[in-house]
């Protein structure tokens, strides 16, 4: 009884310093975890168009002063044409009719368009903004982010069953635990535990499997 004790406690103590070997050496392993980001742009472009908008704001900036044409200056100087003779030159033309023009006062004003969207300014002589286009450009960005955490290549499992034997026709029961290792489909490993053959009895052993599909 007490060599079954003493086996029985060297199997525990040796099941429990491979755990902690194997979890030492499975973070020194561990690989780090991958993260993949994707990103998907796509750009959406809004046009607001204005017409005729109306300005908040008028203010007479100067006044210039300029020679206009008068009205009916061409009407009348058809007709003296027609019974004058005269020199057809610009200088002896401006020099027989000096009244074909006068001197006005040109005011100048700026006008400010306002809106949410938008601010305008226009100047000159009564002057209008016609229409304005607003052309929006919104960014829209769909991230993805995967997060891929790399296989565990240790593995620790409680095992028992009860095994057959052929030649001896009869049942051996069994109980233990089993440490393995994963590197790809080969798997290499130790287990022990204790069996009933009879007696019971302290069991160590080494495993290896190859995983075909």
């Amino acid at each position: 009884m007490k060599d079954f004790r003493a086996h029985l406690f060297c199997i525990i103590g040796g099941i429990i310093i491979g755990v902690l070997i194997a979890m030492g050496v499975s973070r020194c392993h561990r690989q780090p975890i991958e993260t993949k980001v994707e990103r998907d742009t796509v750009i959406v472009t809004d046009t607001t168009v204005h017409y005729y908008p109306k300005p908040v704001e008028v203010t007479k900036t100067r006044t210039e002063y300029r020679w206009l044409p008068t009205a009916y200056h061409f009407r009348d100087l058809t007709e003296m044409m027609d019974s004058v003779s005269f020199p057809r030159d610009s200088a002896s033309f401006s020099a027989s009719f000096p009244h074909d023009s006068v001197l006005v006062e040109v005011p100048i004003e700026s006008r400010h368009y306002h809106s949410d969207e938008y601010d305008a300014w226009v100047s000159g002589y009564e002057p209008s903004l016609d229409s304005i286009f607003i052309r929006q450009k919104t960014e829209y960005i769909t991230e993805r982010i995967t997060i891929s955490k790399p296989p565990n290549r240790w593995e620790l499992d409680l095992v028992g069953g009860i095994d057959y034997n052929i030649n001896g026709k009869k049942y051996t029961p069994h109980v233990g635990g089993e440490l393995l290792y994963k590197p790809n489909r080969l798997q290499v490993g130790v287990h022990g535990g204790i069996l009933y053959d009879n007696k019971v009895e302290p069991y160590v052993g080494v495993k290896g499997k190859f995983r075909l599909f």
